[in-house]
């Protein structure tokens, strides 16, 4: 940090450390005063006041020149610098990577500099986003097109307690990166499966893990998280201290600040067991459907600390749809042998590919990273619905009729993804107050969908996203038909055109939208930071 600054970071953190709820006098504060009470005067911020004071516009060019002027150019990047290109190849996606453009990137060190970059946004009226690993698909989710991209790239501390019982994740961090560290004190936790998708993300939006039968999904496994607000406080937010907001933000997405650290609960974990197997679709999806269905009720019950994925997909390569299972397990496995829980899909003949072995937790989500590359175009879809094998198997063949005709599409892997909400997971979900999804306590397994297409050009997109679309319509018309459908939209795998948010019971979603008034009582997370999931809905169609 650079020294001609420190006064106004000190100031802001000795101001805003150890608040132990909003303060209505720092909300109703004018954020240039703001700014200018943390040392943060130049030519470029003046000239800004008075421009926008005459209701001249946005001036998202000025609010990066300021950051440059506060913060060196080494923490701000913009078109045309080697940094700006680099900063915009960590997306996952094309959409995200070439389709959207900020007028610079921030990168911060830590939760001060953060909170500065809130208040610049809020004096010039320039958006903001925030990236933490940049996995999600669509277009502007964790990117700003023409505005500010706050990028956590220097902020990735793991740092393990002294007493191994948790651990300090900064935003900036993979799943990966997070393993990594764990792995060598024989510790792990509740986190993403795929090496590649960011903490921040997926945890504020959920978080399915390996071990989510033994402890529920990620956001219940977070102790306490720091929060910038929309005013520049700093929060520290947990169980016993600003409960309301530690309750939203278990599944409330990014709408009431931005967090800057997570810390997670750990627990001792040496090598585990799992990996993949795959068939020819027609010959194996009826027994792979049966071996599901018993996974749900029964062994999912008996031995939590199992993990099942199953999907199904078309491998444009080979011309032939493929049907592939990931199994996991907490416990290592002697050479050849597999846990009794997945006895059913290792029944299952004519399989071309047995992956399975015991190796470390990292090794598992590198090779459930490896099928989904970055720099393709994406989109992810999904929609929950009670458990039924009839309606698994017309769900499948409905995918089929709609990806037939367009399977010469350049690129295309449309894969559907059938996950199971245990019983063991949602009875884990209502501990320490619960969280925010409106699915914990069930007393029934849930069949989660995930509808994962990747293809390579942008001429494509229409067909590709009117398949998605109708597969999801046509689903949950056939759901609602028999009395199976579920309101239950995961926001990790929604599209920008769904609505996660309004799909958590209307009380959640008026309780997550009163503690947002509380903690962003001018609206700053809605209306500057436009792009993931909001509390206004999602557009009626693409």
């Amino acid at each position: 940090m650079l020294p001609a600054v420190w006064w106004a970071v000190s100031l802001l953190a000795s101001s805003a450390r150890g608040e132990s709820s909003p303060s209505a006098s720092n909300f109703n504060l004018d954020p240039f005063t703001a700014l200018a009470g943390k040392g943060i005067n130049s030519d470029s911020l003046n000239g800004l006041s008075l421009s926008l004071r005459s209701r001249d516009g946005c001036y998202c060019s000025l609010a990066c020149d300021t950051l440059t002027s506060v913060f060196g150019s080494d923490s701000v990047s913009t078109p045309g610098q080697e940094t700006y290109d680099s900063a915009l190849s960590r997306f996952w996606s094309q959409q995200q990577a070439l389709e959207t453009k900020p007028a610079c990137f921030f990168y911060p060190a830590d939760a001060e500099e953060v909170a500065i970059a809130i208040l610049l946004a809020r004096a010039s009226e320039c958006p903001f986003n925030a990236k933490g690993g940049g996995h999600t698909a669509f277009k502007g989710a964790s990117n700003s097109n023409g505005a500010i991209t706050i990028d956590f790239i220097r902020m990735k501390k793991v740092v393990p307690s002294a007493d191994r019982k948790s651990v300090a994740v900064g935003p900036g961090n993979t799943w990966l990166d997070v393993y990594g560290t764990l792995d060598s004190f024989n510790l792990t936790m509740v986190g993403g499966r795929t090496a590649t998708v960011g903490v921040s993300g997926l945890t504020l939006g959920g978080g399915i893990s390996f071990f989510s039968g033994q402890y529920g999904w990620t956001c219940d496994n977070v102790i306490s998280y720091e929060v910038v607000l929309a005013s520049g406080e700093i929060l520290n937010v947990d169980s016993n201290t600003n409960t309301d907001l530690f309750w939203a933000l278990r599944g409330g997405g990014g709408n009431f600040g931005i967090v800057t650290q997570f810390v997670f609960n750990t627990f001792e974990q040496g090598p585990m067991w799992g990996g993949f197997l795959a068939w020819e679709m027609h010959s194996s999806k009826a027994a792979l459907m049966d071996a599901m269905i018993n996974y749900a009720e029964k062994g999912s019950i008996e031995d939590p600390k199992a993990a099942l994925i199953v999907s199904f997909g078309y491998v444009q390569a080979y011309q032939m749809w493929v049907s592939s299972v990931i199994v996991d397990h907490s416990e290592p496995q002697p050479s050849g042998s597999h846990p009794e829980v997945f006895n059913d899909f290792f029944k299952v003949e004519n399989g071309f590919q047995d992956t399975t072995r015991t190796t470390s937790h990292s090794n598992l989500t590198i090779e459930v990273a490896a099928p989904s590359p970055a720099g393709l175009r994406e989109s992810y879809w999904t929609i929950t619905t009670r458990l039924d094998k009839q309606l698994s198997s017309d769900i499948l063949a409905i995918f089929q009729e709609e990806f037939d005709p367009i399977s010469n599409a350049t690129g295309l892997l449309p894969a559907l993804v059938y996950q199971i909400i245990t019983i063991p997971q949602m009875e884990a979900m209502t501990r320490n107050g619960g969280n925010s999804l409106g699915i914990g306590g069930g007393k029934e397994p849930l069949l989660l969908i995930n509808l994962a297409v990747m293809w390579t050009l942008e001429s494509d997109d229409k067909p590709v996203l009117t398949a998605l679309q109708n597969v999801v319509s046509r689903t949950r018309e056939l759901a609602q038909r028999r009395g199976l459908d579920h309101p239950f939209i995961y926001m990790n795998y929604a599209s920008q055109f769904q609505d996660p948010l309004g799909s958590y019971g209307a009380g959640n979603k008026a309780r997550l939208l009163d503690i947002s008034r509380k903690y962003d009582p001018k609206g700053v997370f809605e209306r500057l930071n436009p792009g993931y999931f909001k509390f206004d809905g999602a557009p009626k169609a693409w």
